[in-house]
C-alpha cells in the first residue's frame, strides 16, 4: 500500500479532509507536514493575529493527528522557493510515495504547488491534490460558452445547481475516520513550533476543531434564521464569526451544506431567508477565490476593470492616518477602525463602510486599505479581502456602481440606530444623546467648544462624493 505524506496548509482540520481521509483510506503508514514560510507570510501581510491563531491551532492539530497515529512535522523555512525541494527530501528520508493536498488559488500558492508536483514527480513521487477547501472547485462551473462567471448572481445559480445535482455527503467524523484507517496506530512525538513570530495574541478564539463544530452548529440551529435581518446590525451578534476558522481551514464549508441540508428536502433550495442568505455569503466567498484562480493578476494588486487604474488618486498620508486610527469624525467609520485594532476583527457591514469612506471620501488608493485590513484581520483572507475592496471601491467585478457612495451618517442611523455600537467602541461619544450620535460635530461644539474629546470631521462628505465621481468618470473616459 506504500507510505503517504498529508500536506497540511489552509486546512487544519480532521474532518471533512478529503487530503487526509484518502490517505489513511489508501495507505497503512502516514505522515504530516506543515512547512511555515514567515517571510513569505510577512509579505502576503499575515496579521499577527492570524499568526498566532495558525500557530495555536498547529499545536491543536498535532494532538488531534496523533490520536489517528499520525505524526506530524513542522518545518520553517523563508519562503515558498525551498518547500519543493524541503518535501521532497523529507519524502526521500521517510521512504513516502505520495503526496496528498488540498488546493490553494492565489498565484503564489498556484505556483508553489505546480513547482512542488513537478519536483515530487521526477523523484518518482505521486501526488494527489484535492478540493476540499471549497464546495465546488472553479474549473467546475462555466457559463455556456466554457468560460467562468465575472458576474456574482449566475454565478450563484450555476453554484446552487452544481449543489443539486450532487449529493452533500456527510462530513467524516473523527471516528468514522479512525475506523477506516489503515494506519498503524502509535504515539506521536511531539513537535514543537520553530521561529519567532509576531505575536498579537488569539486567546478569545478557540482552536478545538470540536468546539468550533459545535459553535457552527450553535449558529445554524439557534441564530441563522435571523440571519438576513440581524447580519447587518454591528451592535447584535446576528453573525456567525466563523470567517477566521474557514480562512486556516479548521472548519470547511461543506459542513456547512450538510448542516443547511437538513432544513429542506429541496437543497439547496426550499431553505428559510436566513439560511439562504448564509449560503449565498459562502458562495461569494468561493465566488473570489474562484476569481482569484481565474485571473491571477488580481493576485498582481490589479483592479478587474481595468481603466480604472488610471483614477488618480490623492493618497493623502494625513487622512489615511486618521481612518487608520479612527480619528476621522465620523463616528461609525470610526467605532469600525477602533474594533479592527483592538480586537482583529470588524463586522462585514462596518467593513464596507470603512471601505466605502477611505475610497469615496478620502480618496485613497484601495489597495492601501486592502493591506491594512489583511496586515490587521484574523480572519485575512486574500481572495476575499481583494473582492471586498474591489467591490466597494467599484474596480472590480460585480462591484458597487461608482456612484453609490455610502454616507457614512445614513449607514449608521440605519444599522446603528442606538448609537450602541459607536459608544461600545468610542468612549468619548458615550456621553452624547441618541439624537446626535451619528453627526456628533455641532453638539460637541456647543458642549466642549475647542476642548472636545473627539475630533471634527476631517472632510466634507457631500464635497468628496461630488469628486470622486467626477475622478471615476475621467479614469473610464
Amino acid at each position: 500500500m506504500g507510505n503517504a505524506l498529508v500536506w497540511f496548509r489552509n486546512d487544519l482540520r480532521l474532518l471533512d479532509n478529503d487530503a487526509l481521509r484518502l490517505a489513511c483510506e489508501r495507505h497503512q503508514t502516514v505522515k504530516a507536514i506543515v512547512v511555515r514560510t514567515p517571510k513569505q507570510w510577512l509579505q502576503h501581510d499575515w496579521s499577527a493575529i492570524k499568526w498566532d491563531l495558525y500557530e495555536r491551532r498547529l499545536c491543536a492539530l498535532a494532538d488531534d493527528l496523533a490520536s489517528l497515529g499520525i505524526e506530524l512535522t513542522v518545518f520553517s523555512t523563508d519562503d515558498y522557493a525551498q518547500v519543493p525541494e524541503l518535501i521532497s527530501q523529507f519524502c526521500h528520508t521517510q521512504k513516502l510515495d505520495r503526496v496528498f493536498w488540498n488546493r490553494d488559488y492565489p498565484l503564489d500558492e498556484l505556483n508553489r504547488d505546480a513547482a512542488v508536483d513537478a519536483r515530487l514527480r521526477a523523484a518518482g513521487i505521486d501526488v494527489v491534490q484535492c478540493d476540499s477547501n471549497l464546495c465546488v472547485a472553479p474549473e467546475q462551473i462555466k457559463n455556456g460558452k466554457g468560460e467562468y462567471y465575472r458576474v456574482f448572481t449566475p454565478f450563484f445559480k450555476a453554484w446552487l445547481k452544481r449543489l443539486a445535482e450532487n449529493e452533500v455527503s456527510p462530513p467524516y467524523t473523527r471516528d468514522a475516520l479512525l475506523k477506516s484507517s489503515n494506519v498503524e496506530h502509535r504515539v506521536s512525538r511531539e513537535q514543537p513550533l520553530q521561529d519567532a513570530v509576531p505575536v498579537l495574541t488569539s486567546e478569545g478564539w478557540s482552536v478545538s476543531e470540536s468546539d468550533i463544530r459545535r459553535q457552527t452548529q450553535a449558529f445554524v440551529r439557534e441564530r441563522v434564521s435571523a440571519y438576513k435581518s440581524d447580519r447587518d446590525r454591528p451592535a447584535i451578534d446576528g453573525t456567525s464569526i466563523l470567517s477566521a476558522y474557514f480562512e486556516i481551514g479548521v472548519i470547511s464549508p461543506r459542513v456547512v451544506l450538510h448542516l443547511l441540508q437538513k432544513h429542506s428536502p429541496e437543497f439547496p433550495h426550499g431553505l428559510n431567508q436566513g439560511m439562504h442568505t448564509w449560503l449565498s455569503e459562502i458562495a461569494w466567498r468561493e465566488f473570489y477565490q474562484h476569481l482569484m484562480f481565474h485571473e491571477p493578476r488580481l493576485s498582481r494588486g490589479e483592479s478587474f476593470v481595468a481603466e480604472t487604474d488610471a483614477i488618480k488618486w490623492r493618497n493623502n498620508a494625513r487622512e489615511f492616518k486618521a481612518w487608520c486610527e479612527g480619528t476621522t469624525g465620523f463616528p461609525i467609520v470610526d467605532a469600525g477602525m477602533r474594533q479592527l485594532n483592538a480586537t482583529g476583527w470588524m463586522h462585514n457591514r462596518v467593513r464596507m463602510i470603512v471601505a466605502s469612506f477611505l475610497v469615496k471620501d478620502l480618496h485613497i488608493d484601495w489597495r492601501w486599505g486592502e493591506r491594512y485590513f489583511m496586515q490587521r484581520l484574523i480572519d485575512g483572507s486574500f481572495p476575499a479581502n481583494n473582492g471586498g475592496w474591489q467591490w466597494s471601491a467599484g474596480t472590480g467585478t460585480d462591484a458597487a456602481p461608482y456612484f453609490r457612495v455610502f454616507n457614512p451618517a445614513r449607514q449608521s442611523e440605519k444599522f446603528d440606530p442606538d448609537g450602541e455600537y459607536i459608544r461600545k467602541w468610542i468612549k468619548e461619544l458615550e456621553p452624547v444623546p441618541t439624537k446626535y450620535i451619528h453627526e456628533p460635530a455641532s453638539y460637541l461644539r456647543a458642549t466642549y467648544g475647542d476642548e472636545s474629546p473627539y475630533p471634527q470631521p476631517i472632510v466634507d462628505h457631500s464635497e468628496r462624493r461630488e469628486q470622486f465621481i467626477a475622478m471615476f468618470k475621467a479614469a473610464k473616459g
